[in-house]
């Protein structure tokens, strides 16, 4: 469902009245103008959701399990648009936010709307102007990564900097201050559901600010005044990593959400696993609906941190678990595909060669057989010769073996025949 603004309403009625009847045209406008007027359509429509990470981060996939209205073969485009309806249903008695936007006013039965854009993982972040919103606080970036990327602090670091360049380009200074009080409040102004003892009947405006505390070192140090959800997709895979590097990896992630102000949350299109819980976040962070759902850092393949939970104390605490780990979160580097040399083998030459054979022939310690009445061999036959001449040192190249006859050749056949039949005579006196 596409917003349209109030200043091109008249464009839109005017582009589909017919110019031929002037007498008609003003009386058309009214009604048309009636007609736009009367459709609600920017009423259910929550912040813009921007999804951003790399090829094969299982963003398509999350996607489609939040929109279930979605239709097969969807066209694959560099830049992907869609709108996810959800039902709202205000029906818990609890919340996670004591925000003054917290249970807005919106029937349970109403159609909410989320625009939503995907950016290609090979796509231009040029792209992004035409979808980031006029004010940062109606934008919310998801930062997708899969759980079994080698590279997946960096691959986060990478997009969370393009979503920062994006949005200083695109909002002005006084936008930025106010998206930063923004969250800067709602981390200061966070309760946990099972401490909340309060119900959305009650909700109001708190805006006291000198009952909230300061922001604890090392959170929202890159405070940019938009919403950041970072969301680990594949996370069926993570019983399937060793101990020692699954904690290393959550530390590096806590820390990299704490510095955005980030909510984390793992999930598997698999298994269905926190999809809805990240549906419920989302337009809990859109339309400030009630949110019950508390964090949840045991369960490997359920991870969940919403933005106001996490400290710097709390991953202590599990950085004092595993000693000697390094969790320093390293700058953004790129994956270098190192290519394989090429070994050139060179052939040794022809001489070289026939020595090396000869010297191997008259190393080998296989058994000997000696043969009686054998005729000697003569060192003047033309095998014998050939042999002798190929390893001789030649001057040139040009020097050919002198040639063999034809008689010389069945002669020489002729004596290792004989050879051969008498050593088998031999062989079989001595069995008898």
């Amino acid at each position: 469902m596409l917003a349209v603004a109030s200043n091109e309403q008249e464009d839109v009625s005017q582009a589909i009245l017919p110019v031929s009847y002037p007498s008609v045209v003003k009386d058309e406008t009214g009604i048309w103008r009636e007609l736009l007027a009367s459709k609600k359509i920017d009423s259910n429509q929550g912040s813009t959701l921007i999804v951003l990470g790399d090829k094969k981060s299982g963003k398509s996939s999350l996607l489609t399990k939040l929109d279930k209205s979605e239709k097969k073969n969807r066209p694959k485009t560099v830049l992907e648009y869609r709108v996810i309806k959800v039902q709202n249903d205000a029906r818990d008695s609890s919340y996670a936010y004591q925000l003054g936007t917290a249970g807005a006013n919106l029937n349970p039965s109403e159609m909410l709307h989320i625009p939503v854009w995907n950016l290609d993982g090979n796509g231009s972040t040029d792209l992004l102007k035409h979808t980031i919103p006029k004010s940062p606080l109606k934008t919310i970036y998801v930062l997708a990564a899969s759980i079994d990327n080698p590279n997946l602090i960096h691959s986060l670091k990478r997009w969370a900097n393009v979503a920062i360049e994006q949005s200083q380009k695109k909002f002005d200074k006084q936008d930025l201050k106010e998206g930063r009080a923004q969250q800067e409040r709602l981390w200061q102004e966070y309760v946990d559901p099972a401490e909340s003892q309060m119900s959305t009947s009650v909700v109001g405006n708190f805006g006291d600010d000198h009952n909230l505390l300061p922001l604890d070192q090392g959170t929202l140090t890159e405070n940019i005044g938009v919403t950041f959800i970072v969301v680990i997709t594949k996370a069926d895979l993570a019983k399937e990593i060793q101990d020692q590097q699954f904690a290393k990896s959550m530390i590096q992630l806590r820390k990299f959400c704490l510095t955005l102000g980030a909510a984390l949350i793992f999930t598997s299109s698999k298994d269905n696993k926190n999809v809805q819980i990240l549906q419920k976040y989302v337009l809990h962070r859109s339309f400030g609906t009630p949110f019950t759902n508390t964090a949840q850092v045991i369960e490997r393949d359920g991870i969940f941190v919403p933005a106001g939970w996490d400290s710097e104390k709390k991953i202590d605490i599990m950085r004092e678990t595993i000693p000697d780990i390094d969790t320093t979160l390293e700058p953004t580097r790129e994956k270098v595909r190192i290519q394989p040399k090429e070994v050139l083998i060179e052939a040794d030459d022809d001489q070289e060669f026939l020595k090396k054979l000869s010297d191997v022939l008259n190393n080998t310690s296989a058994p000997v057989r000696k043969v009686q009445n054998e005729e000697p061999v003569d060192k003047d036959s033309p095998l014998a010769n050939f042999f002798s001449n190929l390893l001789k040192d030649k001057p040139s190249r040009t020097s050919a073996t002198p040639p063999i006859s034809q008689d010389q050749t069945a002669a020489q056949l002729d004596r290792f025949l004989k050879s051969a039949t008498a050593a088998k005579s031999n062989s079989d006196v001595s069995n008898a």
